[in-house]
């Protein structure tokens, strides 16, 4: 397992990657990207974090600390309990807010879905904001 690293860039996060999670991320950040150009991506925890007005989704490799899982990546949403998880793709765990897809390999990925649910964390990330800006007016 590597240690907790404070990557300021996707290039020196993406060299401490096993080979195993390279296609990953590189392909969930590919995703990201194409799909929602005016995302940004921080970095926090050691993993890249993807932000519009809010954080939105992360990616998290099973070999970083308190990833929770034994391989793959962990693909989170930082809003995850308001997802409505049609599909059933996302897990909780133990966790109240965060959820997130197991990935084990880029053949497995169903990307279509992935996509559904990242359109809808970004809506929620604008309804979030909408509604904390309409109640700033109001005071």
């Amino acid at each position: 397992m590597l240690q907790l690293n404070k990557f300021k860039d996707f290039d020196n996060f993406y060299e401490a990657l096993l080979p195993s999670e390279k296609p990953l991320c590189l392909r969930l950040r590919q995703l990201i990207l194409e799909n929602f150009p005016e995302c940004r991506e921080k970095f926090g925890y050691g993993v890249p974090y993807y932000h519009r007005r809010s954080r939105i989704c992360f990616i998290y490799p099973a070999s970083f600390p308190y990833s929770g899982q034994l391989a793959g990546v962990a693909f989170g949403f930082a809003r995850g309990h308001l997802l409505s998880n049609e599909k059933g793709l996302l897990e909780m765990g133990e966790r109240k807010e965060v959820a997130y897809l197991r990935l084990l390999s880029v053949k497995d990925m169903r990307e279509n879905e992935i996509l559904e649910i990242l359109h809808e964390a970004v809506l929620i990330d604008e309804d979030l904001y909408r509604e904390k800006n309409a109640k700033h007016k109001k005071k």
